[in-house]
């Protein structure tokens, strides 16, 4: 957003903002509202058959009853956010939406102009993400194609995790709306399994989802600033902290990720923690953690991982 000047946002309450722009024009960032149907079917209509592709997973032409969802999502509880410009007209240059879940979080998408492209995308995930904390809402998911390198750059300048892979071209992330981590859906009736791996990808998470535990996959931190691990602050992270069994399996030697290790005794010692590596290891494990056997089969893990949860500290509630 490189020159332009940000301006206390419009009436219209959480999530609504306004931007001057360089050249003097002003972008407003609010809910939508009915009167948007044919706007959005415009932004719409602009997109590329590879932009429609990532949105949609196909070369989908929406109706006119799916614009008219997005203009009024108040019936199902959800959330649409505009970014208005004159240009020289009102013109809807990007939309941030979210619709409810059963499990109480939001199901995110976002679109934005081609030659809006930027800045904008992460102003107008700022905006919703703050719409849908004061509503409530903890977390936003959102199914991306391993090749929508936009959207998923968007979240990883987040604190996110993995929830599943449909197969190996999508991948479901969450982030949280008020904290810098997400947190765990749904109420805590099963084994809580967060895996801490490169790459936000796990072995062994399809044989444990089916064995009934839920699974959050952490990238662990990032290199650089803005790192979005609260343990790397001496703080608690949520999904550590409500979690049975954390496996670790961040790479060794890894300054940020052997600190990330240490922190768990201190800071989340209601959770059980296994290391999960693929070599040979120097010294005693930090946190005094359960070293797994690097050649164990995936029934072998499992029932590792039920004693261990069996063991946890008691479960938080929610």
């Amino acid at each position: 957003m490189s020159g332009a000047r940000a301006q206390p946002g419009e009436a219209g309450g959480p999530g609504s903002r306004r931007v001057e722009l360089p050249d003097g024009r002003i972008l407003a960032v609010r809910p939508s509202r009915p009167a948007d149907v044919d706007p959005l079917t415009a932004l719409y209509g602009g997109l590329s058959v590879d932009d429609l592709h990532l949105r949609f997973f196909s070369v989908y032409h929406p109706p006119r009853s799916f614009f008219e969802r997005l203009a009024d999502p108040t019936p199902t509880g959800g959330c649409t956010l505009v970014a208005v410009v004159d240009d020289p007209v009102e013109r809807i240059v990007g939309e941030a939406d979210y619709t409810l879940l059963d499990s109480g979080d939001g199901e995110l998408s976002l679109t934005v102009s081609p030659d809006w492209r930027g800045w904008l995308g992460p102003y107008l995930l700022d905006a919703l993400l703050e719409a849908a904390a004061a509503r409530g809402v903890p977390n936003l998911e959102a199914e991306v194609l391993v090749e929508n390198n936009r959207m998923l750059a968007l979240v990883r300048r987040r604190g996110y995790a993995t929830v599943d892979h449909a197969d190996h071209s999508v991948v479901r992330v969450t982030i949280g709306t008020a904290t810098p981590m997400p947190t765990w859906s749904g109420p805590h009736d099963r084994p809580r399994v967060l895996v801490e791996a490169p790459g936000g990808r796990w072995h062994a998470e399809g044989a444990a989802r089916a064995h009934g535990m839920a699974v959050l996959v952490c990238p662990g931190p990032h290199a650089g600033p803005g790192a979005h691990c609260p343990a790397l602050d001496g703080q608690p992270c949520p999904l550590a902290s409500d979690a049975d069994v954390i496996v670790f399996g961040l790479r060794e030697g890894d300054a940020r990720a052997d600190a990330v290790l240490a922190a768990h005794r201190r800071l989340h010692p209601g959770a059980r923690v296994a290391v999960e590596h693929r070599g040979a290891r120097d010294g005693p494990v930090a946190c005094g953690a359960l070293v797994l056997d690097p050649h164990i089969a995936d029934d072998g893990l499992l029932a590792v991982l039920d004693r261990l949860a069996a063991s946890a500290g008691p479960p938080a509630t929610g």
